[in-house]
């Protein structure tokens, strides 16, 4: 009787001791996090001091080399470069984001503070509110080592360049007859500066070299075959494989040969067609700050030159000269818009003739670059008058005004690829008639000029959706985007579910598209309907963000651009799905408003919502949250909001294997 008495107490005590070692584990957990939070502070600090950019360390170590392991691996491996010490931090253009991280301390200790001990939330939100977390820590330790390697260099031979392996000369001399008589799409889209005949000259100098050969037409030989190659791979099913192989054996020494471009470059025709082909290349493969390292010094060149100076002559040379310049001036307006920075070509001191001549192109592809060099015109023209530092300090009226100018040019722009759209249509049995090549090639080469003009759509869309941004909605609204940005950014999803259908069964077509429209031109179409889901909970602007991150899937292994891209737009999408899940269940759940608090802190420092100072009052759980109607109106000022845009977007060059989606769900099972 007396041991049966006492389980009682035993069951007590066991009762008791279980409810400390789990109150323990509690207060574990929650100052093992408190602990994390605190080391956040301290490199926020740090960014913040350190925010002037100066140098800190030493110089780099030797840069390591990344070898395919084999031909199967080489299209889907990726190995970052990274390098010792510290570096200068790359600028990215003048605006308000850093006095918004000066209040991270605040806010974070804020969250800290109105989390209850006990919460216990979804892995998934979690997951959701780590990456936004990060991606706002992200912002200050932007390493540009990273965005300035490449992962498939080689050594230097000790005899040089002339050392390293190429691709069979008889089978170059092969495809060297073909393109005379018909040259491939992707070689005239991306070598659109160059002649079939120049090309066959540079080669003729590399592999029947009687003197020594320059870099820069090593650059130009190896980027040429690399494109051909590219297209024989899927257009000759045959010998896919072979045309494989030579194709990154191209990559590999074109990029061993940029890698190691000198500092001091003669000013001449062939330097500035190597840099202009490198340029094409780092967009290819997402290395836009090496791109616009690349671009910047060809613009110097060209201007060097005197090439923003030609006469209107129709003389040959002339054109080349145009050619290569206008090519130079469309990404210099395109990536200093995508940058945040001021374009190295100024329109006012340009009297070149803007007009782009080649005598060996399509009507039609020549139309577009033509078209081309008038939006770069518009795009140099948004950054001045709408983004850039002084614009943001001019009265929003003033702002406005130019907006809608820029708005009309830009309608006029799109009239004119719809002419030339219809007039393609008209012609293209004409075209097919007079192309060389088999029904394939003529197909093939019809299909890509449409595809050319149809991704124009896109890139006029996503241009549209960031002129209207700054005009701000009209009154009684509930959302910080006007009807016409809303509508324009819904139009370009449109268009681009439209590009990924017309290339679905061309897998390099399809990631040339991604990588020239959606990623080389931040897509702010789609950070437009992410703020729009936030502020209001649209769910078919939701499911919109769904479907743009789907269509992603099939060609991830195309180009560690594109996983990256879709990593991103994963976790943004999920991100907004939470937000809008936690936003309807916080009106019955005191905790989820606390999640409410969470989010909208860091979405505020991403510039994408907006977010009183914390000291203008004490933020508790009857405040509101989680966009509720009093902050709807209260948008985030313009810069702020173009800087989170660019800057999110810009984690296209950092390393994004913490961000992983795929897990939440995996996570969430777990529990």
């Amino acid at each position: 009787m007396a041991e049966a008495g006492e389980d009682p107490d035993r069951s007590g005590l066991l009762r008791r001791a279980v409810c400390t070692c789990m109150d323990e584990r509690k207060i574990d957990h929650f100052e093992s996090r408190l602990g994390g939070i605190e080391e956040m502070l301290r490199n926020l600090t740090t960014s913040l001091n350190r925010g002037d950019g100066s140098a800190s360390g030493s110089a780099s170590a030797p840069i390591r080399t990344y070898t395919p392991p084999s031909l199967a691996e080489s299209s889907s491996v990726y190995e970052e470069l990274l390098a010792d010490g510290d570096n200068d931090h790359a600028f990215e253009g003048n605006s308000s984001m850093t006095a918004h991280t000066v209040l991270a301390s605040e806010f974070l200790e804020q969250a800290v503070t109105n989390t209850s001990l006990s919460r216990q939330l979804s892995p998934n939100i979690e997951n959701a509110l780590a990456s936004l977390r990060q991606m706002v820590q992200m912002q200050h330790r932007k390493d540009s080592s990273q965005e300035s390697t490449f992962a498939h260099q080689k050594p230097m031979p000790k005899g040089g360049l002339s050392q390293l392996p190429l691709p069979p000369t008889d089978v170059v001399l092969k495809l060297l007859r073909e393109i005379k008589v018909t040259p491939p799409m992707i070689f005239t889209m991306s070598c659109t500066f160059i002649t079939v005949e120049a090309f066959i000259e540079s080669c003729r100098k590399v592999y029947f070299a009687t003197e020594d050969y320059s870099t820069a037409i090593f650059i130009i030989v190896n980027a040429g075959l690399y494109y051909i190659f590219q297209e024989k791979s899927f257009m000759d099913e045959s010998e896919s494989q072979d045309y494989l192989q030579y194709h990154y054996l191209c990559r590999d020494n074109l990029e061993t040969a940029l890698a190691n471009l000198p500092l001091l470059l003669p000013p001449n025709k062939e330097i500035v067609e190597a840099l202009l082909l490198g340029v094409t290349y780092s967009i290819e493969i997402s290395k836009f700050t090496l791109g616009w390292q690349l671009n910047s010094a060809a613009a110097a060149i060209c201007q060097t030159l005197g090439w923003h100076r030609l006469q209107a002559t129709q003389g040959e040379a002339d054109n080349i000269k145009g050619a290569m310049f206008w090519f130079c001036y469309i990404l210099d307006k395109g990536l200093a818009l995508r940058f945040g920075r001021a374009s190295v070509m100024q329109d006012w001191d340009i009297s070149t003739p803007r007009r782009f001549s080649n005598n060996h192109l399509m009507e039609p592809w020549e139309n577009a670059i033509n078209l081309w060099i008038q939006t770069g015109s518009v795009l140099g023209e948004t950054y001045e008058h709408l983004y850039s530092p002084t614009a943001l300090a001019r009265q929003p009226a003033q702002r406005i005004e130019t907006a809608r100018l820029l708005v009309e040019k830009i309608k006029h722009l799109w009239k004119e690829l719809e002419e030339l759209r219809t007039a393609m249509k008209r012609e293209s049995k004409t075209i097919m008639e007079a192309s060389s090549g088999s029904l394939k090639d003529k197909e093939w080469r019809t299909m890509s000029l449409d595809m050319i003009l149809k991704s124009g759509e896109v890139s006029h869309l996503a241009s549209l959706t960031l002129i209207y941004r700054a005009i701000p909605s009209a009154p009684g609204i509930p959302s910080t985007f006007n009807t016409e940005c809303l509508e324009a950014a819904r139009m370009a999803f449109k268009s681009h579910e439209e590009c990924m259908r017309i290339t679905s069964d061309k897998p390099f077509v399809q990631a040339g598209y991604l990588h020239w429209t959606i990623l080389y031109s931040p897509f702010t179409p789609f950070i437009v309907l992410f703020c729009h889901v936030i502020e209001t909970s649209s769910a078919d602007d939701l499911r919109r963000l769904e479907q743009f991150t789907a269509g992603l899937q099939p060609v991830l292994s195309m180009s560690k651009g594109i996983e990256k891209l879709h990593r991103l737009c994963k976790v943004l999408y999920q991100v907004a799905a939470l937000y809008v899940e936690a936003k309807v269940q916080q009106q019955d759940d005191h905790d989820m408003t606390m999640v409410g608090n969470d989010f909208d802190m860091y979405l505020s420092q991403l510039g994408f919502i907006s977010q009183p100072h914390p000291c203008e009052g004490t933020v508790t759980g009857d405040e509101p949250g989680l966009g509720s109607d009093p902050a709807v109106n209260q948008a985030p000022g313009l810069g702020d909001w173009f800087s989170g845009n660019r800057y999110v977007m810009g984690l296209m060059e950092e390393d994004l294997l913490d961000f992983d989606p795929d897990v939440w769900a995996s996570t969430s099972c777990a529990g």
